[in-house]
């Protein structure tokens, strides 16, 4: 059964650690409506949830059951009805890295850009965000749902080469700059957020798919960014926890290979 109404109200931009007044903007953004309709187990919907943190939007979360999809859903993304979808005073908008800019672009006055202001740097933080749903999600999902040796390894080899690429734009080695806290710079923006997701599902993947995904000695900063993030408040209030991950997971893959 769905659970409706858990509610997120945040009366600032709580994502970056600096605390500011309401302004005009602000309060007139307290006039929006705004839903998410999300699972808690989905990295794109906690995409979505986290942006409207850093921005300090309030909003309700809907929890979705994906095997029993509610009328709301439905009919918000009749589409592909998957999540996540933002409601905005009754506008839809489906798929997480969409919403994602909109989010940013429509609340452009209000609490920290996701995005950065310099074109190529907008257009460098697209990129990446879509190499890291095609070739670290996409792969991630086929190493653990493979079916044999040889799916498994490919796949598994796709993901650990996907880390390391992140690895590297950490670094800075990737633009010829120098080591950042976040993939953003100082602070969070949109590559932390798109990738932060998957945070929770990294971590359990040796439990999951027995590969060691990460380890201080080849991803030291990724597990540094890993933890810097996950202490930011916006993010504190939303991760999924990696136990509950892993044992919903293993449940799921179980009836998976029943049904084959």
């Amino acid at each position: 059964m769905a659970l409706h109404g858990l509610a997120s109200a945040l009366p600032r931009p709580i994502g970056f650690g600096q605390s500011t007044s309401l302004d005009k903007e602000q309060l007139l953004a307290a006039e929006d409506e705004l839903k998410v309709l999300g699972t808690w187990r989905s990295p794109f919907a906690l995409r979505v949830r986290l942006a409207l943190n850093f921005k300090g939007l309030g909003y309700e979360y809907l929890e979705e059951d994906l095997d029993n999809r509610s009328d709301l859903l439905l009919q918000s993304n009749p589409v592909t009805k998957k999540l996540p979808v933002l409601i905005h005073n009754g506008v839809l908008i489906c798929e997480s890295l969409v919403i994602l800019e909109y989010i940013d672009e429509k609340f452009a006055a209000i609490g920290p850009s996701l995005l950065p202001a310099d074109i190529y740097e907008r257009a460098m933080a697209r990129f990446w965000a879509t190499y890291i749903d095609s070739k670290l999600v996409a792969q991630w999902l086929k190493m653990f749902r493979a079916n044999t040796d040889k799916e498994k390894a490919e796949a598994t080899r796709e993901t650990i080469e996907a880390v390391e690429k992140l690895e590297g734009l950490l670094s800075g080695s990737a633009e010829g700059q120098s080591k950042k806290p976040f993939f953003g710079g100082d602070d969070a923006g949109y590559i932390d957020v798109v990738l932060a997701g998957m945070i929770a599902w990294m971590q359990g993947t040796k439990e999951l798919c027995g590969v060691e995904l990460l380890d201080a000695a080849r991803t030291p900063l990724l597990l540094d960014w890993m933890e810097r993030f996950a202490e930011l408040d916006a993010a504190k209030l939303i991760m999924p926890d990696v136990g509950n991950l892993v044992q919903f997971a293993k449940v799921k893959r179980a009836k998976m290979m029943n049904q084959n």
